[in-house]
C-alpha cells in the first residue's frame, strides 16, 4: 500500500497553523457568545489578545508533546486526551492574565470549545483519509502461523507502514510485548510524518544500513524486523528480505488485525518458504470438488508421499465415502494412516501395501473396493536415482500407471487423476522420460474411452517442484544450515518453477472437476499456473535470510556442478503444444505429441520386456526413439519456453 503525494500527514508546522487558526476561531466565537448572554460589554481588543494567547499556548503544548508529527490519520482515544491537556493548561494560562475579564462558567465554556475544536479537526481528518478521497486498501491476505514468544530484550524495527501497524501499535498501548520497537522503516517515500503513535519513522528501507549504524550507536541495534504487511501491494517478500539482507537478524510477520490476540502478546508468524513464491496462491472451489467427491469411494496411490498425503488431508475435509490409501512403503503407509486416524476419524478408510508394478495386486485392490476416483501419485522422482537405474523407472512410472489405468477401465472407475511433472517437457533424463511416456498412454486412454463411450475420464495434471516435498531442494538447505553450511547448489544459473505442496493438491482437484466436466475434449493435459521460475540460487539466499543469517557472510554458497539428467531450466509445455486456457484461472490445458492407443501399448510392450530384463541401455534408446524430444539441451529448453504460444481459450478464441 502506498500512500500518494502529502495526503495523509502535512508537515508539523502546517498541521500547528491549523489547529492555531481553528482555537483562535472557536475562543473569539465562545467569548463573543458568553458576552452576549451576560450582557457585560468587552473590549474587542482583549478577546482577541486572549483568542491568541490560548491558541498559542494550546498549539505549543501539542507541539511539545510531539503531537504534530505524527499522523491524524490515524488520531484515537490517546489524542483526545492530549486536546484535553492542552485546552486545560492554555485556559489556566489565560486564567492567570484576564482572572476578572470572565466569570468561571465563561471559562469553562472556552475550554470544552477548545478541546471540542481540537478533537474534531482530528477525527474530520481521519475519516477523510479512511472513509474520502484518500482512502487506500491493501489486498495482501496472508494465513495466520504462530512462532515463538521472543525471549527479551528484543529490538525490533517495524518494516512497512500504514493501517496494520496503526492499527496494531493501538491495540499494545495497554498491553504488554515481547519486543521493543525501535522505530518505523517505510517501504515506499516517506510521506512527511515522522512518527506513529509515538513511534518514530526513521526513514525508508533503502536507508536500512544507515538506520541500523545508528542505532547500533545508541546501543539499540535491532535483532528482530517485523513485516508489518503495510505498503507490500506488487512487491514480493523476495524482494523485500533482499533489501534488508545486511542485517543480522529474526524476520517475522505482524498479524493481521482481525488476528491479534487481545488477551495477551502478540504471537508472531515466521516468514515461510511459500511467502517467497513471485505470485500469490491460487484460489481453490472447495464446494464444487465436495459435490463431486461426496459419498464416493477414493483411491489415492503413493498415498504416503508427499503429494500423495496431502491430497489424502484435502480429500479427507470434503466428505468421501470411503478412502483407500495405497502405498509400497510400509512406514509412509503407516505414517498417512496415523495421521488420518487422528485428524480426520469419522472418515472411513482403508490402507494396503501396494506396488503399482504388480498388475495383479493393483487389480485384486480395484475389484475388492471399486473406486470411483483414482488419483495415481505414485512414482519414482528422484532424478538422479533413475537416471542411474532407468529400468527402476520405467517399470514404476510406465508400466505402474498403465496398471492403474488399465484396471480404472476394467472395474469402470468415474476418473483416473495422473500426476505428471514439468520434467515431461522436453525431458532431459530418464525420469521425465518415463513420466512423458506415461502421459501419453493416459492420452490415449482418454481419447479411446471417449470414442467408445467408456465410463472412466483420464486426467493428466502437470506441474513443477514442490516446494518443501520429500528429497526436494528445500529440506537439503535447511539439513546443511543444520550442519553450517555451506549450502549446495548445482549451478548458479539453474532454475525453476515452484507450488507449495497444499497448493498443487488443490489444484490437482480443480483440474479433475475440468476433466469431468465434458468441456475439453482435445485429450489436453493440464498445466498449472505456477508464475514465473524461480533461481535456485536465489532460494537458497532466502533460506540462509529467514534464518537469520547472511548469505556469503555467516553461509557460504558453493557450487557443484549440474548432475546427470539435470537442466538448467525447466517447461511447462513443449514449443510444439497449444495452451488452451479453462474456467479455472490458475490452470490451462496443453496440447501434446498425440499417439494412438494401440501405438502406445506396442510402445510400452516392447520397452517394458527390456525393463524387466534389466538392459538399461536398451531402455534409455528406446525412450529416445518413443520420445523423439528426450535429452533436449538446456539452452533449447529455455528457447522453447521463452517462445511459447500465446494463451488461447479452450474453445479457441483468443485470450
Amino acid at each position: 500500500m502506498v500512500l500518494v503525494g502529502e495526503n495523509d500527514a502535512s508537515k508539523p508546522l502546517m498541521r500547528a497553523t491549523c489547529d492555531i487558526a481553528a482555537v483562535f476561531i472557536s475562543v473569539v466565537v465562545s467569548a463573543l457568545m458568553i458576552q452576549s448572554l451576560s450582557g457585560r460589554p468587552k473590549d474587542p481588543i482583549e478577546i482577541l489578545m486572549i483568542a491568541v494567547v490560548i491558541s498559542t499556548v494550546h498549539a505549543g503544548f501539542h507541539y511539545w508533546l510531539k503531537a504534530y508529527h505524527t499522523t491524524w490519520r490515524f488520531v484515537s482515544a490517546h489524542d483526545a486526551l492530549n486536546c484535553l491537556a492542552a485546552a486545560g493548561v492554555s485556559i489556566l494560562v489565560a486564567i492567570t492574565i484576564w482572572f476578572d475579564s470572565l466569570p468561571p462558567a465563561g471559562w469553562f465554556i472556552i475550554g470544552c470549545g477548545v478541546a471540542l475544536t481540537a478533537i474534531v479537526i482530528r477525527c474530520a481528518r481521519r475519516l477523510s483519509c479512511n472513509y474520502g478521497l484518500f482512502r487506500t486498501e491493501s489486498t495482501l491476505k496472508n494465513p495466520l502461523g504462530q512462532l515463538r514468544p521472543v525471549e527479551r530484550p528484543k529490538h525490533a524495527l517495524m518494516i512497512g507502514y500504514g493501517e496494520n501497524l496503526e492499527t496494531f501499535l493501538r491495540a499494545q498501548r495497554n498491553r504488554g510485548t515481547d519486543f521493543d520497537i525501535e522505530g518505523i522503516v517505510t517501504i515506499g517515500p516517506k510521506d512527511g510524518a515522522t512518527y506513529l503513535r509515538g513511534v518514530p519513522i526513521l526513514g525508508s528501507v533503502k536507508q536500512i544500513k544507515k538506520i541500523v549504524n545508528s542505532l547500533r550507536e545508541k546501543r539499540r541495534d535491532p535483532n528482530m524486523l517485523v513485516l508489518t504487511r503495510d505498503e507490500m501491494e506488487g512487491r514480493p517478500v523476495a524482494e523485500i528480505l533482499s533489501q534488508i539482507d545486511m542485517i543480522d537478524a529474526e524476520i517475522a510477520w505482524l498479524p493481521r488485525a482481525d488476528q491479534l490476540d487481545i488477551g495477551g502478546a502478540t504471537q508472531l508468524r515466521p516468514i515461510k518458504l511459500e511467502d517467497l513464491l513471485p505470485r500469490p496462491a491460487k484460489s481453490f472451489d472447495a464446494h464444487a470438488c465436495e459435490t463431486l467427491l461426496s459419498g464416493a469411494r477414493v483411491l489415492v496411490t503413493g498415498a504416503g508421499g508427499s503429494i500423495g498425503s496431502e491430497l489424502v488431508r484435502q480429500i479427507a475435509t470434503l466428505s468421501p465415502g470411503e478412502m483407500i490409501l495405497a502405498d509400497s512403503s510400509e512406514h509412509a503407509l503407516y505414517e498417512i494412516d496415523r495421521e488420518m486416524g487422528f485428524d480426520f476419524p469419522q472418515v472411513q478408510r482403508v490402507s494396503t501395501i501396494l506396488d503399482v508394478r504388480d498388475r495383479d495386486a493393483v487389480y485384486r485392490l480395484m475389484k475388492k473396493r471399486r473406486p470411483e476416483f483414482i488419483f495415481h501419485a505414485a512414482a519414482l522422482k528422484h532424478v538422479p536415482i533413475v537416471e542411474g537405474q532407468p529400468c527402476e523407472g520405467l517399470l514404476t512410472n510406465v508400466v505402474g500407471s498403465q496398471n492403474v489405468a488399465d484396471a480404472a477401465v476394467d472395474t469402470e472407475a468415474r476418473a483416473m487423476v495422473m500426476v505428471s511433472t514439468d520434467k515431461a517437457v522436453n525431458p532431459a533424463n530418464v525420469m521425465g522420460a518415463t513420466k512423458r511416456l506415461a502421459e501419453a498412454y493416459c492420452q490415449a486412454m482418454d481419447a479411446d474411452m471417449r470414442e467408445r463411450g467408456g465410463k472412466t475420464r483420464f486426467v493428466t495434471v502437470r506441474f513443477g517442484n514442490v516446494l518443501g516435498s520429500n528429497g526436494s531442494v528445500v529440506p537439503l538447505f535447511q539439513r546443511q544450515l543444520e550442519q553450517g553450511g555451506p549450502l549446495t547448489v548445482t549451478h548458479p544459473n539453474v532454475e525453476r518453477f515452484f507450488v507449495t505442496i497444499p497448493e498443487a493438491s488443490r489444484l490437482i482437484l480443480e483440474a479433475m472437476l475440468a476433466g469431468m466436466d465434458g468441456v475439453q475434449t482435445d485429450q489436453g493435459i493440464f498445466v498449472l499456473d505456477m508464475g514465473k521460475p524461480v533461481k535456485i540460487i536465489d532460494l537458497a539466499r532466502q533460506v540462509i535470510r529467514l534464518s537469520g543469517l547472511r548469505p556469503d557472510v555467516d553461509v557460504k554458497i558453493v557450487y557443484t556442478g549440474l548432475r546427470p539428467g539435470e537442466k538448467l531450466y525447466e517447461e511447462l509445455m513443449h514449443e510444439t503444444e497449444n495452451l488452451l486456457s479453462t474456467d479455472h484461472p490458475s490452470i490451462m490445458v496443453a496440447q501434446p505429441r498425440f499417439v494412438q492407443l494401440k501405438a502406445v501399448k506396442n510402445q510400452i510392450a516392447n520397452i517394458s520386456e527390456s525393463a524387466r530384463k534389466g538392459d538399461a541401455s536398451e531402455v534409455v534408446r528406446l525412450l529416445k526413439v518413443f520420445i523423439p524430444e528426450f535429452d533436449t539441451s538446456s539452452t533449447e529448453a529455455k528457447k522453447a519456453r521463452d517462445s511459447a504460444p500465446k494463451l488461447v481459450s479452450v474453445r479457441g478464441k483468443a485470450s
